[in-house]
């Protein structure tokens, strides 16, 4: 709130500096209150824990009750100018039910305490706008194509209108007339990121983290897969290294063990995988692992996949307590992340084409492996480029009322991206994933991750050798897995067409379209299987997960109409081209490589596959009503591929002419697995007052 402060202090004193440089400001404004309430109980997207009702449980509690003040101040500003004039536009908010720090102001989201402040001047031949300002370019209902000048904040999906939810920046904004009768409009701007729930906040290196915003009610599923608590690789990442330490605990005494948990021993045992531990067996044939879930009263005598859950999540001693000494506990982690629940050896082996669970992911992935995990940490950084936007369209009409655009825009993409590399702890050196492939006796391929910075190959720079109790290693000993969120710059050209035809059964129609190309946007790539053993399945964690540059091509085709006297019907057509889609291969073939979707990929859908070309259909309707049309509803029906499905139903009542009453239903269902279907649980009713003066 300082920071906030401070910025809003410094803007309003570079506008009302000095008396005489403007004239009498013109404040007005308009108080609104909004209370919203989930229609669904449930554990939500990013809960706390996998198991218990806590952050995030929505149970048909209250989600917000948001109060705000939206201050207009306008004037002359002859002083800079003449005859120009200036608008500041001030948010005050509070939300009494926001969830990590999403109860009050913060600069560059919906909840920007100074969202506007500009001036605007004639200049010769050329219309200035100078400052914090929104550009509106598109016309989709629901979605946005073409206005992607400014971010977007979607920390309320798409329930906002347009006008709030965009995200004002600075910028230089400048129009002009052609001798054609056409406009060009030029923009040099702020290239700022959109803003998700569980995004664009660092956290230092640890082994916990609280930037995922647990307990919010649009936290998606993609984003939950990096930074949220329980499913999050920011969180799941460390939980991991807690459970190699068990084991690397196990290895070092080896007391009434057989020899193959030790790592780096040069012998076939050395190679047992995730899933020979989770089947109870070993490849060369040799004693399983036998007695290291034995505590003396829970049967899990021998290693299986309840042993492995129990291992990860349980506190107790490993064995009987005569030697919780030798092999000390259990990894602890108690299912605070998703890392393996209790399942028999069949569930295991049923889960392994479709995994839900991180160590199912991993079944390939061999001990010696695990010894790089031992204790990791991670962190994550917030390292935005600071490229400016530079935009410019040509808007104009044909002699037959066709009317189009074209506009071409360079800077940074506004949705941001998240990259993987491996650090040392201690020094921060840049760690590297490289695979030793090895034959047994047996015949059978293994492939052993390490984690180098000298290219030696055959030993890892970390791991390994923490002594019997936990947290004895130093940070030069353990790995630091490092998420950066980025932002990349892309180059996009478009076009917009608006038409008018007369029809003798519906009227006049509105036919439109928008259209856009973007070329260099990142997209997740997800390697689960490879010939070169770097993959998902043999623990690679980082090279396994790559963003990666490609084309993509979108459109959105609408027709608009009157209806039924006074409605306005809009329907819509929308289509996401990847042009760059990557799909080869499936569980087993060796060689199984996909583009995950960003928004919906988690650990709780076998990192869930993209579309090549993802289609929405849109059906909007809107009607005033009441004795004179003094009160309106508005209903958006959106379809997408797969199944999902959002509408919203919204009305607003006017009281008399500075006070109106609003009432708002979101509900969201469909395939669980789509970009709305997974926010069922964050189904709402919302009713407000607004008040004008």
């Amino acid at each position: 709130m300082k920071k906030q402060n401070l910025i809003l202090s410094a803007a309003l004193a570079a506008v009302f500096s000095a008396s005489t440089a403007f004239a009498e400001a013109e404040v007005t404004g308009k108080i609104v209150h909004e209370s919203a309430k989930f229609t669904n109980a449930g554990i939500g997207i990013g809960a706390a824990t996998t198991s218990t009702q806590t952050a995030n449980s929505h149970g048909k509690d209250v989600m917000k009750t948001e109060t705000s003040a939206r201050i207009f101040i306008d004037g002359d500003a002859e002083e800079l100018h003449e005859g120009s004039t200036y608008h500041v536009e001030l948010n005050l908010m509070r939300d009494s039910k926001g969830v990590d720090k999403y109860d009050g102001n913060e600069s560059y989201t919906q909840r920007d305490a100074l969202r506007e402040a500009y001036v605007d001047a004639e200049v010769n031949d050329f219309s200035i706008r100078a400052g914090k300002q929104q550009v509106v370019w598109g016309t989709a209902d629901g979605m946005k194509l073409l206005d992607a000048i400014n971010p977007t904040d979607y920390s309320e999906m798409a329930q906002n209108q347009m006008e709030d939810s965009r995200i004002p920046v600075w910028m230089l904004n400048a129009e002009t007339d052609a001798a054609d009768g056409g406009n060009w409009q030029f923009i040099v701007s702020e290239g700022k990121s959109s803003h998700f729930a569980g995004l664009g906040r660092e956290s230092a290196m640890g082994t916990t983290h609280s930037n995922g915003s647990q307990g919010h009610a649009f936290t998606m599923k993609g984003t939950d897969t990096i930074t949220g608590k329980v499913n999050g690789f920011l969180n799941v990442a460390p939980a991991l290294g807690t459970a190699a330490n068990v084991f690397d605990r196990v290895a070092q005494t080896g007391f009434s063990m057989p020899t193959g948990l030790a790592y780096n021993v040069g012998n076939n045992t050395n190679y047992i995988t995730v899933n020979d531990f989770a089947n109870g067996t070993k490849t060369t044939g040799a004693a399983t692992f036998g007695t290291i879930c034995n505590d003396g009263v829970v049967a899990e005598d021998t290693a299986t996949a309840s042993c492995l859950a129990w291992v990860a999540n349980a506190s107790g001693a490993l064995r009987s307590t005569n030697y919780a000494t030798d092999y000390g506990n259990g990894a602890g982690n108690a299912n605070a992340q998703n890392l393996l629940k209790d399942q028999t050896v069949a569930e295991w082996n049923a889960s392994l084409a479709n995994p839900t669970e991180t160590f199912q992911y991993l079944h390939s992935t061999t001990f010696a492996t695990f010894d790089n995990f031992v204790d990791m940490k991670s962190t994550y950084k917030v390292d935005h480029k600071k490229t400016p936007t530079t935009a410019l369209r040509y808007k104009n009409s044909t002699a037959d009322g066709l009317n189009y655009s074209l506009n071409a825009i360079r800077g940074n993409d506004t949705n941001p991206y998240v990259e993987m590399h491996w650090e040392n702890a201690g020094t921060g050196a840049i760690l590297t994933e490289t695979m030793q492939a090895t034959i047994t006796s047996a015949g059978v391929d293994y492939f052993t991750v390490s984690l180098d910075s000298d290219g030696d190959v055959t030993t890892s720079d970390v791991g390994g050798d923490v002594g019997s109790g936990a947290g004895t290693a130093s940070d030069s000993e353990r790995a630091n897995l490092v998420m950066t969120e980025k932002l990349n710059t892309v180059s996009q050209i478009g076009g917009s067409f608006d038409t008018a035809i007369e029809t003798a059964s519906l009227g006049p129609v509105v036919l439109r379209g928008e259209a856009l190309y973007q070329k260099g946007v990142m997209s997740p790539v997800i390697i689960r299987e490879a010939a070169s053993g770097l993959d998902l399945t043999h623990g690679a964690l980082v090279s396994s997960v790559k963003m990666q540059k490609g084309d993509r091509f979108k459109y959105v085709l609408g027709a608009d109409m009157t209806a039924l006297t006074n409605m306005m019907v809009s329907v819509q057509f929308i289509q996401d081209r990847n042009l760059d889609y990557v799909d080869r291969g499936s569980y087993g073939s060796g060689d199984w490589t996909y583009t995950a979707d960003m928004a919906t990929m988690s650990l709780t859908n076998n990192l869930n596959k993209a579309e090549e070309n993802k289609e929405f259909y849109s059906l909007f309707l809107s009607k005033p009503f009441g004795a004179s049309g003094e009160h309106r509803w508005n209903n958006i029906f959106m379809f997408e591929e797969n199944g999902g499905k959002w509408n919203r139903l919204d009305a607003e009542f006017s009281i008399d002419d500075d006070t109106q009453a609003t009432v708002e239903y979101n509900k969201y269902w469909g395939d669980a697995n789509t970009q709305f279907g997974q926010l069922e649980k964050s189904s709402n009713i919302q009713v407000g007052v607004k008040y004008s003066f």
